[in-house]
C-alpha cells in the first residue's frame, strides 16, 4: 500500500497526513468531523497544524474512522528496527517487573498515572523503544492498584516486547492485560503476541470473537483491522 505521507523526501506534519488520508477515503472535513463527534472547525485546525494532536486516544479515533492503523499517522515509515541498545537488559528489567506479585501502594494521583500511560502510548507509536524499556517497569509498578491503567500498561508492554522479538514474554503481558481488564481492547495485544508466536489462526479467532463483545464501532473497526493483518 502506498503511504501518502512523504513529500520531497520530507515527512509531512501529522495534520497534513490526516488530510491526505481523509481525501483518500473520500471524506469531507464535515464528514470526518461528524464521525469523530467534533466540529468542522476542529478538523480544519488539525489539518492546518493550528491544533496539535498530542493525545493518543484522539489519534487512534481518527485512524479508526480513516480505516488505517494509528502508525500511518504517527510513524509513516516502515517499522523501526530493533534498537541496537541494551535491549536484552531492558527486556530483563521488564521480566523482573512482570515477576513481581507484591507491590507497595503508590501515592501518585490517578490523573498523573493516566498522563504517564498516555505518554507511554505516544512513545510506542513513535518507536521510542529505548525510552519505554526504561519507563515501563515503573509504569507497571505504579499502576498496579488502578486496574484500567494497569491493563493499558500491560498492553503497551506486550506490544513493545513483540517489537523486540520477546514473543513469549509478550504473550505473558498480553494475557495479564486481558485478565486485568477483559475488554475488547486487550485483545489487540493478545493478537499481536499470538502472531509473533506464529499462531496466526488463534490470533484471527481471538480478534473476530472479540468483535461480538463490544458495541463501540471504533473498537470493532480496530479489531477487524487486526483480524485482517493475520489473514
Amino acid at each position: 500500500m502506498t503511504r501518502p505521507t512523504v513529500h520531497g523526501g520530507e515527512q509531512l506534519p501529522i495534520g497534513r497526513r490526516v488530510a491526505r488520508w481523509r481525501v483518500r477515503r473520500r471524506l469531507t472535513q464535515q464528514m470526518l468531523a461528524d464521525r469523530l463527534g467534533k466540529s468542522k472547525s476542529w478538523v480544519d485546525k488539525v489539518e492546518r497544524g493550528v491544533r496539535a494532536l498530542d493525545r493518543y486516544s484522539v489519534v487512534r479515533d481518527i485512524a479508526t474512522v480513516l480505516r488505517i492503523d494509528p502508525t500511518e499517522l504517527l510513524d509513516p515509515h516502515e517499522p523501526a528496527p530493533t534498537p541496537p541498545v541494551t535491549s536484552l537488559d531492558g527486556v530483563d528489567t521488564i521480566r523482573t517487573a512482570l515477576a513481581r506479585y507484591h507491590h507497595q501502594p503508590t501515592h501518585l494521583p490517578v490523573d498523573q498515572l493516566r498522563r504517564h500511560t498516555g505518554h507511554a502510548w505516544l512513545a510506542y507509536h513513535h518507536a521510542q523503544y529505548p525510552q519505554l524499556l526504561r519507563t515501563l517497569p515503573t509504569l507497571l509498578d505504579t499502576t498496579h492498584h488502578t486496574p484500567a491503567l494497569r491493563a493499558s500498561a500491560y498492553q503497551i508492554t506486550a506490544l513493545v516486547l513483540v517489537k523486540l522479538g520477546a514473543a513469549d514474554l509478550s504473550w505473558l503481558a498480553a494475557d495479564r492485560a486481558a485478565t486485568t481488564d477483559p475488554t475488547s481492547n486487550a485483545t489487540i495485544a493478545v493478537a499481536q503476541a499470538l502472531r509473533a508466536l506464529g499462531r496466526d489462526r488463534l490470533a484471527l479467532t481471538a480478534t473476530l470473537d472479540a468483535t461480538d463483545t463490544t458495541t463501540d464501532h471504533r473498537v470493532r473497526g480496530t479489531l477487524l483491522l487486526q483480524a485482517g493483518l493475520g489473514r
